[in-house]
């Protein structure tokens, strides 16, 4: 729960990011990787859940500031992955 509202805040307060990921999308973040975990064979989630689902749920809801056109989602997730430490 705590990486994912690490990710989170860091789309909310981090300049590149146009908007943040929205409480529904936080939601959408935590069941996607309770899935994730459950479909591995495991009743909680690691952060590895998190990182392994974060792509699909949450590129198409993040826009850079810096790209009018809303092309930067992969790049945003891809950012977020490398500088939100798991830990």
């Amino acid at each position: 729960m705590d990486y994912v509202l690490r990710l989170v805040e860091a789309t909310r307060s981090q300049p590149q990011f146009a908007y943040g990921l929205s409480p529904r999308g936080s939601l959408a973040l935590l069941a996607a990787a309770k899935a994730w975990a459950l479909l591995i064979g495991r009743d909680y989630v690691i952060p590895e859940d998190v990182q392994a689902v974060l792509p699909s749920v949450a590129s198409h809801r993040l826009r850079e500031r810096a790209d009018p056109a809303g092309q930067g989602g992969g790049a945003l997730v891809q950012w977020l992955l490398r500088e939100v430490p798991a830990l």
